[in-house]
């Protein structure tokens, strides 16, 4: 966390939520994970995913002061405020084994935003290459942060095989990622399955068509597979170098109903196009912390006009 993060923090703490929310067109609360876990996970090199205990209390927290809607109530209800839809990012197994049971005993809708290139463990993120090359060279002594980019698949994939890593064998042995049956599970107790791109790019290094390819490929997918009764596309990383362009195609093609993006608590001036808060911040030890400064923050973005989402 950042000196002005923890500044913002430590001055949003006295406040309830009540008045950190308060006043004329709050956005709607869009909180989203990636895994939730109690065993020492590779991932952890990408974020600070939360233990069972406090992603319980992290519920807890959000049922007491908002009310979770699905994403047909999201994508079609006019009054939003104090409502609250929850999803999760990359198609992770722990979504199914750990994530979906805690959910349907707390009653609360979700979605779960996944790439088809990962499915059934075809393939693995370049980031979470990056993140288990980390963790053989933490193993090994040395100290390594890797965190590359899509353009740099290659290079990781040399230093697996400098290193004796096998992806193949990799994921055969720990399957990170859900396969199309439990998706469907997923589905028929009552969550949403959207898309997240084919294979978790960077959309700001993809140019316009690329971007474009991502989007029409996985959500024919995921409409192929799962005939969804919302079409739902999350950006990977962030919508930041998407163009108003591409949106307007996105549009015109009928790709999607609803789109997200990644920039916290603002307004977003495009039409059933979203922004959700990423709860996974290093630092940060529960939503109650997390979400108070968020909105503390977005408070003082408003007094400043500088609450409004930007992509450019």
């Amino acid at each position: 966390m950042s000196l002005l993060s923890k500044l913002i923090s430590f001055a949003a703490t006295p406040f309830p939520m009540s008045m950190l929310r308060a006043g004329k067109d709050i956005p709607v609360l869009l909180p989203f994970y990636h895994l939730v876990s109690d065993r020492k996970h590779p991932f952890h090199f990408n974020y600070e995913y939360p233990s069972v205990k406090r992603f319980k209390e992290d519920l807890d927290f959000l049922l007491k002061n908002f009310e979770p809607i699905s994403l047909e109530e999201l994508l079609k209800e006019k009054d939003l405020k104090n409502k609250f839809h929850l999803s999760f990012d990359d198609g992770l197994r722990e979504c199914h084994e750990v994530v979906a049971p805690i959910l349907k005993e707390k009653g609360v809708p979700a979605s779960f935003f996944v790439n088809p290139a990962f499915v059934d463990n075809s393939d693995i993120f370049h980031r979470y290459k990056a993140a288990v090359l980390n963790a053989v060279f933490q193993q090994q002594g040395v100290q390594s942060e890797l965190q590359r980019t899509y353009a740099d698949l290659l290079t990781l994939d040399q230093m697996a095989e400098d290193v004796g890593l096998n992806w193949d064998e990799y994921l055969e042995k720990e399957s990170p990622y859900m396969n199309l049956e439990q998706l469907k599970e997923l589905q028929e107790d009552g969550f949403s399955i959207g898309a997240h791109s084919w294979d978790h790019p960077e959309f700001w290094l993809l140019d316009e068509e690329r971007q474009l390819d991502e989007v029409r490929e996985s959500m024919e997918w995921v409409v192929a597979n799962l005939n969804p009764s919302v079409r739902a596309f999350a950006f990977p990383f962030t919508d930041f170098g998407v163009s108003d362009e591409v949106f307007y195609s996105i549009e015109q093609e009928r790709l999607c109903d609803i789109t997200f993006g990644t920039a916290g608590v603002k307004n977003e001036p495009l039409a059933n196009h979203f922004q959700r808060v990423p709860m996974e911040r290093g630092g940060v030890k529960s939503a109650r912390q997390l979400l108070k400064t968020e909105y503390f923050s977005y408070q003082l973005k408003r007094i400043m006009n500088r609450h409004i989402a930007k992509r450019a």
